[in-house]
């Protein structure tokens, strides 16, 4: 990342992209969520959600729609929608971006992106479930005209929980 202002390329991502995706999430998840939750539950949660086959499986899906956001020849963050045409809506199932790179708007132009995206498909809602302990992810969705809509608690095995707000914005 050379150029200081370089501008984000957003772009789908490919099943080529899959190692580059789970390389991303574990380096971000290991410098982020220490505090918020236990290392113990960082390994389960990357193990489980952030498999080659996981990641490929979730890429190949016609429900699914995997964004990466790309300086020069480095992805830089990612970001993971879920799609439930019946009720026009769309989950932001992942959205992560390297620390390296906060504050320089990489994040608000994905979300900015897939909010123009889903909307122009006929999707009138975008929401998402966020760490209640996750302050500054809190904080950037508020900003970005999410509201929080409800909390939920959910196992999701080995003895771990998330413990999530529920956060939503109207997009059409």
């Amino acid at each position: 990342m050379n150029d200081p202002i370089a501008l984000p390329n957003i772009s789908p991502a490919k099943l080529e992209d899959d190692n580059a995706i789970r390389r991303l999430a574990k380096e971000i998840w290991y410098l982020h969520y220490p505090g918020i939750i236990t290392v113990q539950q960082i390994d389960y949660m990357l193990n489980q959600r952030y498999s080659l086959k996981k990641i490929n499986q979730l890429i190949g899906s016609p429900s699914c729609t995997w964004f990466k956001v790309m300086i020069e020849e480095t992805m830089w963050g990612f970001g993971h929608f879920e799609e439930d045409a019946s009720i026009r809506s769309v989950k932001v199932d992942k959205l992560y971006v390297h620390p390296k790179t906060q504050g320089r708007g990489f994040g608000t132009t994905l979300m900015r992106f897939a909010e123009t995206h889903y909307g122009k498909l006929g999707f009138a809602k975008i929401w998402l479930q966020v760490n209640r302990g996750n302050e500054n992810s809190i904080e950037f969705y508020q900003k970005a005209g999410y509201e929080k809509e409800n909390e939920v608690i959910i196992d999701i095995g080995q003895g771990f929980v998330m413990d999530d707000f529920i956060m939503s914005k109207i997009i059409s």
